[in-house]
This record gives structure tokens, sequence and C-alpha cells, in this order.
């Protein structure tokens, strides 16, 4: 274990972030705007629409697939994270509380998509899955927490976004601290 936590760790002085945590914000950007983008699309489509079946049943599929990796990510965030430095600047504590608002958020869509499973199902058709929430009250709960987690997600990510093309714009190249090379 503590062979895998120093290959994980281990990067040049001159990176802000490892090269696994670079790997885990681009698969997260991925798979979080998938799911997003192909969420809003099933909420337009009528229940019988074979594309949303077919989302139906893929995006259950990737975002469970992917909460490991959401866990290793979180994991590396707050080993890394200064929130608990008392020297950080206004402006870092701003960007650490947006960060650690984005970490809530997914975690929010993450948990209410597995207790918004209205049935049994299959991971990758091999590993039962079963149904967190039954009864129509509590399973219509679970779907208003997952969709206004989705919105306040949303609305994190083009703040991000925002901010990253704001600090572009002005000279600061934060962008560039993501590059895998």
């Amino acid at each position: 274990m503590q062979i895998i936590l120093i290959f994980i760790e281990s990067m040049p002085a001159s990176r802000p972030y490892s090269r696994t945590r670079i790997m885990l914000h681009w698969l997260s950007a991925g798979v979080i705007l998938w799911a997003s983008l192909t969420g809003f699309i099933v909420a337009q489509l009528p229940r019988g629409n074979p594309v949303r079946q077919v989302i139906d049943i893929l995006n259950p599929q990737i975002t469970t697939l992917f909460i490991p990796f959401f866990l290793w990510r979180l994991a590396l965030y707050l080993r890394a994270a200064p929130w608990w430095r008392s020297g950080a600047t206004l402006q870092q504590r701003a960007a650490t509380s947006a960060h650690m608002a984005l970490y809530a958020s997914i975690s929010a869509v993450l948990v209410s998509g597995l207790f918004m499973m209205s049935a049994p199902w299959h991971l990758l058709g091999l590993i039962p899955m079963p149904q967190l929430t039954h009864g129509v009250a509590a399973l219509q709960t679970a779907h208003d927490c997952h969709h206004a987690a989705c919105m306040a997600l949303a609305w994190l990510i083009s703040a991000h976004l925002a901010a990253v093309a704001l600090h572009q714009l002005g000279g600061q190249p934060i962008l560039r601290r993501m590059r895998w090379a």
C-alpha cells in the first residue's frame, strides 16, 4: 500500500499536481460532462424513446464505475488541500471553498443517483445492485434530490469554467497546471 501511495503522490517539484491527480481530473470532467449532458437530454425525451432507454442503462453503469475513481480523487485532494493552512489568501480560500462545493455536489449527485434507482440492476451484467429506496414517495424524494444536486453541480461547473477563463484572460494560465505533459 505504501508503494502505491508513493507512486500516486510522486511528482516533480515544478508540478503543482501529480499525473494521477491530473488524470483523475480529466476522467472526472469527461464522466461528469457526459452524464450531465445525457441526463439533461433524457429529461426531455418521452419514456419509451430508444435513445432514453440506452442512456438510462448506460449512465448508471458509467457513474457507478466512476465512484471509486472519484473517491480516490477526493482523498488526494483532501490530503493536499490548502483549506487547513492558516496563511492562505482570500483568493486561495475562495478557490478551496469552490472546489469543496464541487466535491460535495458531485458526491450528492452520485449518492442520490444510486438512491433513485427504481429497481435492482446488475453492474456490467455481473454484480447485483440492490434497489436502495422503496415506495413511491421515497423514490420521488430521491429523484428530486438528484435533480437539485445536478442543477447545483451544473451551476458550480459553469462557475468553475468561468473562473478558469477569467484567470486565463487575466494572464494567469492556470489551465497549464492540468496539462498531462
